[in-house]
């Protein structure tokens, strides 16, 4: 399910089996620079996990990306977002980013790193393959946190 309005009713009518919230971090860089290779992380990221929740729909709750700048304080935003989760009663977090830096954020558990692969020039069924690909990497990784 996504963090969208008609899916929060269905959620709440089946919050026994939606154990597990999927949250993605995107870091913001607005510079000149950084700006084409952040929108790409972006649309990487959101691609990525909308077919892991449409994988597992019904099992999942699929968040809208947390966004912060690169200047964030990752251990607070760490204990923000972990404290809400765990408040809302979810077994099972993960953290999905392309920010190498949250994999020495000790604090936070299942932070899911995966390097941003550009997709903007790509086919579509190039496209849709290279994300299947991502995905059955990252698959293992959720049923063995379930297991």
């Amino acid at each position: 399910m996504h963090f969208i309005g008609k899916d929060m009713d269905q959620y709440l009518s089946q919050k026994d089996y939606v154990d597990t919230a999927v949250v993605p971090l995107l870091q913001l860089d607005l510079s000149e620079a950084g700006l084409k290779s952040s929108a790409g992380a972006s649309e990487y990221l959101q691609s990525l996990t909308a077919l892991l929740e449409k994988q597992f729909k019904g099992r999942i709750l699929l968040f809208p990306p947390l966004a912060y700048t690169k200047s964030a304080d990752r251990s607070r935003l760490s204990k923000e977002i972990s404290d809400e989760m765990e408040k809302a009663g979810f077994k099972h977090v993960f953290y999905m980013t392309t920010d190498a830096e949250w994999r020495s954020v000790e604090e936070m558990k299942n932070v899911l790193w995966l390097p941003a692969i550009p997709t903007e020039h790509m086919d579509k069924n190039f496209k849709q393959s290279v994300m299947e690909d991502q995905l059955r990497q990252v698959l293992p990784l959720f049923l063995k946190e379930w297991s």
